[in-house]
């Protein structure tokens, strides 16, 4: 089974263009839920995008408007499918890079509230300990864990 996880980092990147993104997020979309994508196929307002037979560019070139709110819709609905502490948009240094980013200040604040365990080492975690865990590593890299009474099930690991 396909999830947000699978696509963490870029979906589409170095153009900004609705012609160009609306089948790059379509694609995830429909790999991560193909009903989301249906619906908004099947949505009135959207419909000369989805019933012509011309390719994406001429396609939003003759429905601009449409186009621009089917590329919303998109990012909407990939949003709500990110992996925890992950965000759908567009990467922090480039604006042309799309993808499922962590949001670090987020994580962060889970740890800070005690939503989520943070630790240095995973032998940290206590042996009856339900829950999140979040572990960093020396080289940086990022681990989220759900653990069940001590025991680890990686949810997502970053590098």
């Amino acid at each position: 089974m396909t999830s947000a996880t699978d696509f963490i980092g870029s979906v589409s990147h170095g153009t900004m263009r609705d012609c160009d993104l609306i089948p790059a997020f379509l694609d995830v979309l429909e790999e991560l839920d193909a009903s989301a994508a249906k619906t908004l196929e099947a949505e009135a307002d959207f419909a000369p995008l989805f019933d012509s037979e011309d390719d994406w560019e001429t396609v939003c070139d003759e429905h601009q408007e449409a186009a621009s709110y089917l590329t919303e819709a998109l990012f909407e609905a990939l949003g709500a499918l990110a992996p925890s502490y992950f965000y759908f948009g567009s990467h922090p240094g480039d604006g042309a890079d799309y993808g499922f980013w962590f949001d670090e200040e987020s994580m962060q604040d889970a740890v800070r509230c005690g939503e989520v365990l943070g630790v240095a080492d995973t032998s940290e975690v206590p042996e009856d300990y339900t829950g999140e865990v979040y572990h960093v590593n020396d080289h940086g890299n990022a681990t989220l864990y759900a653990a069940q009474n001590g025991h680890l099930a990686e949810i997502w690991a970053i590098a």
